[in-house]
């Protein structure tokens, strides 16, 4: 017997397998998908040169596989079990064109045809990192939704299923069982603007966009899920009665006329050696897509053809999923420095020398807090390993000790704030360090830099520069001396001309009137965004009902815990905060009523929203959705309308492709005022009341 090839099989088994749980179960990866991959090929090494090894470890599992053959996870005991009509299996990983044309061989084999044949027409469709969901219709009426868990029984999910944009709930005219299967993703766009928002507010970060989807799918709150934003895209029937289709690609198109959200990146391929061009050309325009992928999955086409090659005791023989290389840069620690927000916090941020990956140059990362730093062992001038996180957020993954510059000192995270000099405080159980000084000009210019913001009170108009400018002539302290400002005190600032004075002044008057959340997010709360903020206003309906709100009453708020109810309480009953309130009031501010006008205006109408965009497109689907018209995720021949921003990407592709009609901003805006939908602010989500 080879002990140490056996010891390194029972070692490689454990570890795998708490990988696997790791992932799949707590939605908590502790490696990077390559380094797991690496780690199942050498575990399925060992099994094929020893499969007693693999047979004995199978059965003292009781589960009848080892830990390189699991597909998914155990379900998780919070949520109802239920069993998949036809299992859920997994793919097969492929991370070069030599092993793809040993898959054709094997494909071959299957199909009892010769060895060297390639006359195979594949789908070749992008392996969305998301979380797979299997939706049940009996007789065209949506049964459940459930996620993968462990390929023969999944968690039923069905309300948190249907917070994404396009699944119908019935298929007029189907009889019989149907299962459509899909990815539910977490888009880069959303996770971004998620893990700037938790970073600002000190709350955890997720890890990457399918831990962000993964999470928000097994809340047990629909509405915690709804506020991840969730897309999904369909890809697969299981169980498939009465639905006319014989190929895969005739499939997906069926899935479109139904009115799910289907890839738009599919293509119709013949041969291997289209398929490798493909994943190729995948690899080119990977920085383009909305959501991660980490591969192409390339499927036999027509169905019948499927069906016999079948499947192996984990994955089908007729699919593969053919693996994007992962880029990782080494790059040296030039400097940290330290930036102080609005609450105070103390934010690293990593000084590289500039590299490209993956199709941009990356020049700094964030560092999150003193912890990460100490974890990491960093030292200045240390060569590190950088890695783009979720495909978009720069991060450190590791640091090369063996290359570290002799005399190197290690960086020491600083006592006192850099801008005041107040000695920083951090407080049991928060990783982050702050700075309790609310005199500290950079957390003063912070402060009036988020009241502005368009995520706030949206005043347009007052930005960084005039800010700067503000506070060095003493004009501002707080927000509140934005409504005393006059016209001479602008005039007389550089490039502050009358024009530009006039219409701060008339931005600032129309803030007066904005919707309530806005006025609670604008007062910078720690742990209230957006989100939290519309959350609030909705639930107490008045300033003076939230400002008498106890902790336990704003812990009652659904979506909000313990922690946000102990901040948000204690921040609005500080005298300062009470000082500045009552100051705004003194102003004139008012927020008004905002309740959404339910119309229809747009009734028969199919949406899609994508690029960059003036307002958030929150604000833009309420909007839409307030006048009766209907804003999903994909673009199909059912949309009436895409709404395209900046940097618009493959949406606009597809929408020009099916012939759908394309607006600017300026172009929904003639449309909403033709059909007489109501302006923004009227159809603000959930939120504002007057005070």
């Amino acid at each position: 017997m080879d002990q140490p090839a056996l010891e390194r099989y029972l070692a490689l088994s454990q570890e795998v397998a708490r990988h696997n749980r790791a992932y799949h179960e707590h939605d908590a990866p502790e490696i990077a998908d390559s380094d797991y991959d690496a780690l199942v090929r050498e575990l399925r090494a060992l099994e094929a040169a020893h499969p007693e090894w693999a047979e004995r470890a199978a059965d003292e599992a009781g589960t009848g596989s080892t830990p390189a053959q699991a597909v998914g996870g155990a379900p998780s005991v919070a949520f109802q079990p239920v069993t998949h009509p036809t299992p859920m299996t997994s793919l097969d990983n492929v991370f070069g064109d030599a092993e793809l044309g040993e898959w054709r061989e094997k494909l071959a084999r299957a199909l009892n045809l010769p060895a060297d044949s390639d006359e195979f027409t594949f789908t070749g469709e992008l392996k969305i990192d998301g979380l797979s969901v299997n939706i049940y219709y009996l007789d065209g009426e949506l049964q459940w939704a459930a996620t993968r868990g462990n390929g023969r029984v999944g968690e039923i999910v069905t309300a948190q299923v249907l917070t994404v944009p396009g699944i119908p709930t019935t298929l007029p005219g189907l009889k019989g069982e149907l299962e459509v299967r899909g990815e539910v993703y977490m888009s880069r766009a959303d996770f971004a603007a998620f893990n700037a928002q938790a970073e600002e507010l000190g709350t955890p970060l997720l890890k990457n966009p399918r831990n962000g989807a993964a999470g928000a799918l097994r809340q047990k709150d629909p509405e915690v899920t709804r506020s991840r934003n969730l897309r999904a895209i369909f890809y697969m029937l299981g169980r498939r009665d009465g639905v006319p289709v014989t190929t895969q690609a005739g499939v997906l198109a069926w899935l479109a006329a139904q009115g799910f959200p289907v890839s738009a990146y599919t293509e119709t391929l013949h041969g291997i050696a289209a398929a490798a061009d493909y994943h190729a050309r995948m690899i080119a325009r990977r920085q383009s897509f909305e959501f991660d992928a980490d591969g192409t999955v390339l499927k036999l086409d027509p169905l019948r053809e499927q069906e016999e090659a079948g499947f192996t005791s984990r994955a089908p023989r007729w699919a593969i999923a053919y693996k994007f290389p992962v880029e990782e840069v080494e790059t040296v620690l030039e400097a940290i420095t330290i930036n102080v927000g609005r609450t105070g916090k103390l934010a690293p941020l990593a000084h590289l020398s500039p590299r490209l990956i993956e199709g941009s140059t990356v020049s700094r990362a964030t560092l999150h807090n003193e912890d990460f730093i100490r974890d990491l062992d960093l030292h200045i001038g240390d060569t590190v390993v950088v890695r783009k996180s979720g495909g978009v957020i720069p991060q450190i993954m590791r640091v090369l000790p063996e290359k570290r510059p002799e005399g190197a000192v290690a960086y020491t995270f600083p006592t006192h704030c850099p801008e005041c000099g107040h000695e920083a405080v951090r407080a049991e159980g928060d990783a982050n360090t702050y700075c309790p000084n609310p005199a500290c000009p950079s957390q003063q210019f912070e402060r009036l830099r988020y009241f502005v913001a368009r995520g706030a009170m949206d005043i347009r108009g007052i930005g960084e520069k005039l800010i700067a400018q503000l506070l060095e002539g003493q004009l501002v302290r707080d927000a509140a001396d934005f409504y005393h400002l006059t016209a001479e005190q602008l005039s007389a600032l550089e490039r502050g001309g009358g024009k530009k004075a006039q219409n701060v002044l008339a931005q600032l008057e129309a803030s007066k009137t904005r919707p309530l959340w806005r006025l609670v997010n604008a007062l910078g709360v720690n742990h209230v965004g957006e989100r939290n903020a519309q959350a609030l206003a909705s639930a107490f309906g008045t300033l003076d009902a939230l400002l008498a709100a106890t902790a336990e009453q704003i812990e009652a708020v659904p979506g909000l815990g313990g922690v946000i109810a102990e901040s948000v309480a204690g921040a609005l009953a500080d005298p300062s905060m009470r000082d500045l309130i009552a100051r705004l009031r003194a102003a004139g501010l008012n927020p008004q009523e905002a309740a959404v006008r339910r119309g229809e205006q747009l009734k028969g109408l199919n949406f899609v929203i994508t690029g960059t965009l003036s307002r958030p497109r929150d604000s833009i689907k309420a909007q839409l959705e307030g006048a009766g018209g209907r804003v999903t995720g994909s673009v199909t021949g059912k949309t009436s309308y895409l709404i395209a921003g900046e940097e618009a990407g493959s949406k606009l592709d597809r929408a020009r492709e099916l012939e759908v009609a394309v607006l600017d901003e300026s172009g929904l805006d003639a449309l909403l005022r033709d059909r007489g939908v109501p302006g923004p602010d009227a159809a603000e989500p959930d939120g504002a009341a007057s005070v």
